[in-house]
């Protein structure tokens, strides 16, 4: 029977995140890309590993098992239970050590006709990975990733809570840019979903990759191309601003969620104007122009404003500008001005406009 040593600990199975792929596009530097991305990953960090900077993976995929011993660092044959372990050493974009196995699925990987260094179990194996080399560099991996992770979790986070996006995915390498590697001074990213349920993919870039990004329709397509996959989405149109048609529904749309009376849209020459009127005497007003280029007002029963949001780039020195809130806008000097981390399409921020008019009692 196939008892292995790291039966009373979590191995992850690679195959589910390559299923959408065709065996043609799956090549083992791109498993293993797949396997290094869910390195940051708090599930997976979380979970109990037999050495914390092991992360042990599996596959019932033979096709798999063989791609991956062909460039893996090292490969070991366990004796006990006649199965190949292979080990992929610690690099930049993860500073764990991976190994790579058959899942307690299959009946085992034949011996492929290739170097093997013999152990007696799995034990021993690690005893040899247990070394102050390959913990030392997973700990100062992970202090580095730390560091230039803290804006785009700082981003994610407040998108989290701040608006209907329910799941951030933060794809990264090196020092920050997606493409090379290198340090990232903007970043690209797309949300996908509802009103009510939304996704956000983010990838930080420097300056030059900004641009190859800038090329493609739309960020998944531009991922996409960094792995050399093929995109069979039909073509998507990128919207800079609310359709024209589309306004009278999502006025219709914040009145379900924000309560109050509709008064009808206006067309202006800086955007659309929106009003709200509230049964407490409160009113919300919301001028859309485009996605860089709004603003959301609550206003009291005396027409004093007392919160908004909006994209003016004149306060550069608030992270993630020019996206920003001010806390008392009607009284510059107690006015506090924060990061919104609004989209700047009133069905996506939503959740921030209710939460304000709460705590300004407009309700």
């Amino acid at each position: 029977m196939y008892s292995s040593y790291t039966d009373s600990f979590q191995l992850f199975n690679i195959d589910s995140s390559l299923e959408p792929l065709g065996d043609h596009e799956i090549t083992a530097e791109l498993i293993d890309i797949r396997a290094s991305s869910l390195a940051y990953n708090d599930v997976v960090r979380s979970h109990k590993k037999r050495l914390d900077f092991v992360l042990d993976f599996s596959t019932r995929n033979e096709l798999h098992w063989k791609k991956l011993a062909k460039i893996a660092s090292v490969r070991y044959w366990i004796k006990d239970f006649q199965s190949g372990v292979l080990v992929f050493d610690a690099n930049l974009d993860c500073g764990y050590t991976r190994t790579y196995r058959a899942s307690k699925q299959t009946n085992n990987f034949p011996r492929l006709d290739i170097d093997w260094i013999e152990l007696k179990d799995e034990r021993t194996l690690y005893q040899v990975l247990n070394t102050p080399g390959n913990s030392g560099i997973f700990t100062a991996w992970q202090k580095h990733m730390d560091y230039i992770t803290a804006l785009p979790i700082e981003f994610a986070t407040g998108r989290l809570a701040n608006t209907s996006t329910e799941k951030v995915f933060l794809v990264l390498k090196g020092n920050g840019c997606v493409v090379c590697g290198g340090g990232a001074t903007c970043f690209a990213a797309t949300t996908m979903g509802t009103a009510s349920a939304a996704v956000l993919v983010k990838m930080p870039l420097c300056a030059e990759h900004l641009i190859s990004a800038k090329s493609h329709p739309f960020i998944l397509s531009f991922l996409a191309s960094l792995f050399n996959l093929t995109w069979d989405w039909p073509d998507l149109i990128k919207h800079n601003s609310i359709q024209d048609e589309l306004i009278p529904t999502i006025h219709c749309l914040m009145a379900k969620e924000l309560g109050g009376k509709l008064i009808p849209a206006e067309k202006r020459d800086n955007g659309w104007f929106l009003r709200l009127n509230l049964s407490s005497g409160w009113s919300w007003r919301l001028r859309l122009n485009n996605f860089n280029d709004y603003a959301y007002m609550l206003f009291d029963p005396d027409d004093e404003q007392k919160y908004r949001a909006d994209s003016a780039p004149h306060h550069s020195e608030v992270k993630f500008s020019p996206h920003h809130e001010h806390s008392t806008p009607s009284e510059k000097e107690k006015d506090n001005v924060t990061p919104s981390f609004l989209f700047g399409h009133p069905l996506f921020d939503m959740k921030r406009l209710r939460n304000a008019g709460r705590s300004y009692g407009a309700y």
